[in-house]
């Protein structure tokens, strides 16, 4: 368990496929979000070369997540047990991790102060349609996507913003000029859209 002193907000960084604990550690030192701690976690799922996943299986066998849920939720339990509030908690995942944020949040008896996707996708469209649960409503969600990505096509942010619409959240999508990565500028447009709502 990691010690820090309670601010104004906290940020759960969710890493991409084959990353781990480390791998969004320079983020929180680049942006340097005022009042705002970082909380790392590591994919509970060994992934080839030499990282880690939030989701194990696969498209035959069908895809395990529980394991990813349950370290996300005990970590908002902690959070919630050191006195924090339900909206001053934030997810933010890279590719992968933003495809976990999604599918955490959205089924959740609760709404946080907000996802930031990057990169992510929705596997299982009309799965996730159903699944949400409306207390998870009042979560904001910030979709961002590079419009050259080559790994995952920017357009699965766009339909993830239609289907965030259509089921009544508060979301944002901003296509930015680059490939599959982080923009580093994107501080200021989280900033704007998810900590000044």
């Amino acid at each position: 368990m990691q010690s820090f002193e309670k601010k104004k907000r906290v940020i759960i960084a969710l890493h991409g496929w084959t990353g781990n604990i480390r791998s969004l550690q320079p983020l929180a030192k680049h942006w340097n979000f005022p009042a705002t701690d970082w909380i790392y976690i590591q994919g509970p799922y060994k992934a080839k070369p030499g990282g880690y996943s939030w989701f194990g299986g696969n498209d035959k066998e069908g895809w395990k997540h529980q394991k990813s849920f349950q370290k996300l939720k005990e970590r908002i339990q902690s959070l919630l047990n050191d006195d924090y509030q339900y909206n001053q908690i934030y997810i933010l995942g890279f590719s992968q991790g933003a495809c976990l944020a999604m599918e955490f949040m959205i089924r959740q008896e609760f709404s946080i102060g907000g996802i930031v996707s990057i990169s992510g996708f929705i596997r299982y469209k009309n799965e996730f349609k159903k699944e949400r649960n409306i207390l998870s409503q009042n979560t904001t969600v910030l979709l961002m996507h590079g419009e050259k990505d080559n790994v995952i096509n920017p357009k699965e942010s766009k339909i993830a913003y239609k289907i965030f619409k259509d089921l009544a959240y508060k979301a944002d999508l901003h296509i930015f000029k680059g490939s599959h990565k982080i923009p580093l500028k994107a501080n200021r447009l989280i900033q704007k859209k998810i900590f000044k709502k």
